[in-house]
């Protein structure tokens, strides 16, 4: 993904992974504070573990295994945000 790692970059990555768990197309244009659960995206708490297990594989960020709070699973921005700064933070070591 190169030296820095924009939230919007994630944030895609995101949406081409939910539509892979969910079966249907997550638009480029969803905004950015659409919930990940229940009557945004959708995703129940087995959901909810295979995107952290997605995230996980595809980008390198365990969120799982990182001080991570659920105001950083509210939505697409907020689970961005904070891959992101993870992934930043990772390359600046």
């Amino acid at each position: 993904m190169g030296d820095v790692v924009t939230t919007a970059q994630v944030a895609g990555q995101i949406r081409e992974i939910l539509t892979e768990l969910t079966g249907r197309l997550i638009p480029p244009d969803l905004p950015p504070d659409t919930p990940l659960l229940r009557d945004g995206v959708g995703l129940d708490s087995l959901g909810a573990t295979l995107l952290l297990t997605a995230v996980r594989d595809r980008l390198g960020v365990d969120v799982a295994d990182e001080d991570l709070n659920l105001d950083s699973l509210a939505s697409i921005g907020t689970l961005a945000a904070f891959v992101a700064d993870r992934l930043t933070n990772h390359q600046s070591r």
